[in-house]
């Protein structure tokens, strides 16, 4: 059993924390349940199955993909026949890179991994009336983050949208991010669920805000007060630098881009420094021409 905790924060709402710290929500409604994200793979997603076992039900089961990273959407080979919820670009993306991460990070799979996007996609929000559960797009952590808003409990999970102490930034768009976290601040939820960091306050929220603030603005931070979470700063750096090379060097090549190939120029992104990268992404556009 990989499940180390299951917090129950409502009648129908529970928080299942595998022993990595990552969590996935179970969400009991009237007409369906529903659960949030699938961890690393099939493995961890027999014992979700097990959890609903405990409370036999004939209510469909909806999976809901925050966004498409890999720890967020290995475990959904697990359902099969089932509706995966996702936004319009989390299928998107994980057609683009979903190769690429389990290549990259296939020894964190806990099963075998057969690569399911959702099926079931929205472009701002779907919502399940009967059973008072709403997916809303929510851009910033990634291009294709969603939060899940329980309406009849007024609990909002959020993914990877917000984190302790630091989020990680795979989009561009900090402008948007900031407003996404503003948003999350706006809902007034009772509770708020991270994937990673469990059950968050308003404080973090407002630091997270903070923290994009200063990156977008190039503000120097001192991340070795970050301790360990050093290394989060900067592949956030790098991950920019990457996000905005790779825009330059799609437009130069076109049909000829390679996904995979502009990626693996950086084997750890999270070590080297962000000069370092900048000057290998500039000698990296010599070469393509």
């Amino acid at each position: 059993m990989t499940i180390v905790s299951v917090r129950q924060i409502s009648k129908r709402y529970s928080v299942l924390t595998f022993d990595d710290e990552i969590s996935v929500i179970v969400l009991f409604g009237d007409f369906h349940t529903f659960v949030c994200d699938t961890h690393l793979g099939p493995e961890s997603m027999e014992d979700v199955k097990k959890f609903l076992s405990e409370e036999p039900s004939t209510r469909e089961v909806i999976i809901f993909n925050s966004h498409s990273d890999w720890d967020h959407v290995w475990g959904n080979c697990a359902f099969k026949g089932v509706t995966i919820v996702g936004h319009n670009s989390c299928r998107k993306r994980l057609f683009k890179r979903g190769n690429f991460d389990l290549k990259r990070n296939y020894k964190k799979t806990r099963g075998a991994v057969i690569l399911t996007p959702p099926n079931l996609t929205f472009e701002t929000k779907l919502c399940f009336e009967d059973d008072d559960v709403e997916f809303i797009h929510a851009p910033g952590h990634t291009i294709d983050s969603s939060i899940c808003l329980d309406r009849r409990e007024n609990i909002l999970y959020v993914g990877d949208l917000v984190e302790d102490p630091i989020p990680y930034l795979d989009y561009d768009r900090l402008d948007i991010y900031l407003n996404t976290l503003e948003r999350i601040l706006a809902f007034q939820a009772k509770i708020v669920v991270s994937a990673h960091s469990g059950i968050v306050d308003t404080d973090l929220i407002k630091n997270n805000i903070r923290y994009v603030q200063s990156v977008q603005k190039c503000t120097t931070i001192d991340s070795s007060s970050l301790g360990e979470l050093e290394e989060v700063h900067r592949l956030n750096i790098n991950n920019l630098v990457m996000l905005r090379f790779e825009k330059i060097v799609r437009a130069r090549l076109q049909g000829r881009f390679d996904f995979d190939a502009f990626w693996s120029t950086v084997s750890e992104p999270d070590k080297i420094t962000p000069d370092a990268l900048e000057k290998r992404m500039k000698d990296f556009l010599e070469q393509v021409g």
